[in-house]
């Protein structure tokens, strides 16, 4: 998924209130580690899948646990 059709997923699922509070809880946590942010996104345009597991691995622990959910909430 590129970044265009990565902002117009989730563009689409944030009409669901559900998905944009877990989205938006999501994102503040990840506001809380400096840099993040902009790792997972780009770890979320990884088309790859091998290649994004191993971009995944070198996550701090808390971190991984934050991409997997968000990955699988904008998956979903």
């Amino acid at each position: 998924m590129n970044g265009y059709e990565l902002i117009m997923t989730i563009q689409r699922k944030m009409k669901d209130p559900e998905f944009a509070n877990r989205f938006n809880n999501l994102t503040e946590e990840f506001n809380n580690v400096p840099g993040m942010q902009q790792e997972i996104m780009r770890i979320v345009q990884i088309q790859d899948e091998h290649s994004r597991q191993k971009a995944m691995e070198k996550l701090p622990s808390k971190v991984k646990k934050l991409a997997k959910e968000m990955l699988s909430l904008i998956n979903d």
